[in-house]
């Protein structure tokens, strides 16, 4: 069954409630994509599906320049881990395993890989090894000093 809302088009590939459910994680990180079946390192995970904007929004990814797509739905669902287990080729709009998920983990990927600039900068607490601390995008490296 489909997991987007009936407005948007139907595009290949897109997620399906079989295989994904969004679950309220905790902690404060709010919700999260979970698989419900195992996904071998490689395979197609889903191709995203959205409205285009020409700015960023909490559940926006950036799939070119001034272009994001807001998907509130599943993609903007996925949450960031240092060391993911999913990627997302913007061009294509699709997510592919990096590693091997289990039925019941969630899907992460890093947000610095797509994006500019996130809506809203955080300290990461992804708990990863290679953690990098603090999460603004690709152009933001550190946390911007506060002027009087």
């Amino acid at each position: 069954m489909r997991m987007y809302p009936s407005f948007l088009p139907v595009v290949p590939g897109e997620p399906q409630s079989e295989d994904f459910d969004v679950v309220e994680v905790g902690d404060g990180r709010g919700f999260g994509l979970r698989v419900l079946r195992d996904f071998a390192a490689g395979e197609v995970l889903f191709r995203m599906n959205g409205v285009l904007r020409d700015y960023v929004t909490q559940y926006t990814l950036q799939v070119g320049p001034n272009a994001h797509l807001d998907d509130p739905h599943v993609a903007g669902k996925v949450l960031h881990c240092c060391e993911p287990n999913a990627m997302l080729d913007p061009q294509t709009r699709i997510y592919s395993a990096i590693s091997d998920l289990r039925a019941g983990e969630l899907v992460t990927m890093d947000y610095d890989t797509t994006e500019d600039r996130l809506y809203r900068a955080f300290e990461c607490q992804c708990g990863a090894a290679g953690c990098r601390g603090y999460i603004a995008g690709r152009l933001v490296s550190a946390p911007m000093a506060l002027t009087a």
